[in-house]
C-alpha cells in the first residue's frame, strides 16, 4: 500500500512538473495576445522601439560609413588584424552608448599603422575583465563555423549587433552567423523577429536616415547574408523564461545540444551575463567559467559574455589588488553597476 502510495506521490511530482514546464514557457499578457483574433505577434513597444532607433540616427550614419570603409580596403599584417577584431568587439560590446562616446573611433589608416593601439589599450581600461586575445585566438585558430549572438536590446545596440555580424562573415572568422531573438517583447526593447525586419526597413528610409554611405552597402550586405543562410534568425521560448542559464541542459536540453555545435556562443547585455552567472553575488575574482556552473568546465559549450555593468554581479577580475583600484575609482562597487565599465569573458568549456 506504502509502494503504491510512494509511486502515485512520484506520479503526482512528474505531473506537477510537466506542468510547470509549460507554464514557464508561457506569459499571461502573451497568451492574451496570442489568442486573440486581431493582436497576435502585436508588439507593444514597437512604437518605442522604433522611435528610439530613429533618433540615434547621428550614430547609426556614422558607424555604418566607418564599417564599409573598413570592409572594403584589405587590413595588411595579423597585428592590424588583431587590433581591428578588437575594435569591432568594443563596439558590439558598448552598443548602447548611441553617441559612440565610449568608442576609440579610429580610421582605418590608424588601424592600418597601428597608431590605434593606444587609443584601444585606453578604452580597454574600463574593461574590468578582459578575454579579447583569448577569443581572438580561439576563433583564428579553429576552422570558421558558427557563431551564435543571443541578443539584447533593439535599436542602435541591434544595429552594432548586425555590423558585428557582418564584420565576422567578411574576415571569415564564423561561416555562418544566428542571430537568437525573443519570441516576443520579455524586456520592453528585447529584439524580437520583427525588430529584424523593423530595423532594415527603417534603414532603407531615406527620411530618417538622409546620409546614405555605407548604409546602403550595409543593408545590401545583410541582405544577401539572410538569403543565403549565412545569417540567420532564430528563438527559442526558452530565453523568455525566468530561468537561469544553468537549467539549460534539463529545461532545453534541444537547444543546449545544438548551441554545442557552434564555435561562440556570444551573450550580449546585462541580464544575460546575469543569468548565465546564475546572478550570484560572487567573490569578484571568481573565475567566469567556475561562475558558469555547469555551462563552463566540461560543458563543450564556448561562452562569451559582452556586458556592459549594470547591477551588482561580476565576476572574473584578475586579484583583489584590481578590485581595490576599482573600489577607489568608482566607490562601493559603483563599477559593477554604473555602466561605464564592462567585461568581455570567454570560457572555452574545456
Amino acid at each position: 500500500m506504502a509502494f503504491c502510495g510512494m509511486l502515485s506521490l512520484s506520479a503526482s511530482r512528474n505531473k506537477v512538473r510537466r506542468l510547470l514546464q509549460k507554464l514557464i514557457y508561457s506569459s499571461t499578457v502573451q497568451n492574451i495576445f496570442a489568442h486573440s483574433e486581431h493582436w497576435k505577434g502585436h508588439d507593444v513597444f514597437q512604437r518605442q522601439k522604433d522611435w528610439t532607433f530613429i533618433h540615434s540616427r547621428a550614430a547609426v550614419e556614422e558607424l555604418a560609413k566607418r564599417f564599409s570603409t573598413i570592409v572594403s580596403t584589405n587590413v595588411p599584417g595579423a597585428e592590424a588584424d588583431q587590433l581591428l577584431f578588437e575594435e569591432m568587439t568594443q563596439i558590439a560590446l558598448w552598443g548602447n552608448a548611441t553617441d559612440l562616446s565610449l568608442l576609440t573611433k579610429l580610421s582605418l589608416e590608424d588601424i592600418q599603422s597601428l597608431q590605434g593601439s593606444e587609443a584601444i589599450a585606453r578604452n580597454r581600461r574600463n574593461i574590468v575583465a578582459d578575454d579579447t586575445e583569448e577569443l581572438w585566438e580561439y576563433l583564428t585558430g579553429h576552422v570558421p563555423g558558427r557563431v551564435d549572438i543571443v541578443l539584447d536590446n533593439s535599436g542602435f545596440e541591434f544595429f552594432a549587433d548586425l555590423i558585428y555580424a557582418s564584420y565576422l562573415l567578411r574576415r571569415k572568422l564564423a561561416a555562418t552567423v544566428r542571430l537568437h531573438t525573443k519570441t516576443f517583447p520579455w524586456f520592453v526593447s528585447d529584439v524580437t523577429p520583427r525588430d529584424v525586419t523593423a530595423t532594415l526597413d527603417l534603414l532603407s528610409s531615406n527620411q530618417h536616415f538622409p546620409n546614405r554611405p555605407g548604409i546602403d552597402d550595409l543593408i545590401d550586405m545583410v541582405k544577401d547574408d539572410l538569403k543565403n543562410g549565412n545569417l540567420v534568425v532564430t528563438s527559442h521560448p526558452f530565453w523568455t523564461t525566468s530561468l537561469p542559464f544553468k537549467a539549460l541542459p534539463e529545461f532545453a536540453p534541444d537547444l543546449m545540444s545544438d548551441l554545442r555545435n557552434s564555435s561562440a556562443v556570444i551573450f550580449k547585455g546585462d541580464l544575460n551575463y546575469r543569468k548565465l552567472v546564475n546572478d550570484g553575488l560572487w567573490p569578484f575574482t571568481t573565475p567566469f567559467k567556475s561562475a558558469l556552473g555547469n555551462l563552463g568546465n566540461g560543458s563543450g559549450l564556448r561562452v562569451v559574455a559582452l556586458r556592459t555593468n549594470k547591477a551588482d554581479v561580476c565576476v572574473g577580475i584578475a586579484d583583489e589588488q584590481k578590485v581595490r583600484q576599482l573600489e577607489t575609482e568608482a566607490p562601493n562597487s559603483a563599477w559593477t553597476k554604473n555602466g561605464k565599465y564592462a567585461v568581455i569573458s570567454f570560457s572555452d568549456g574545456s
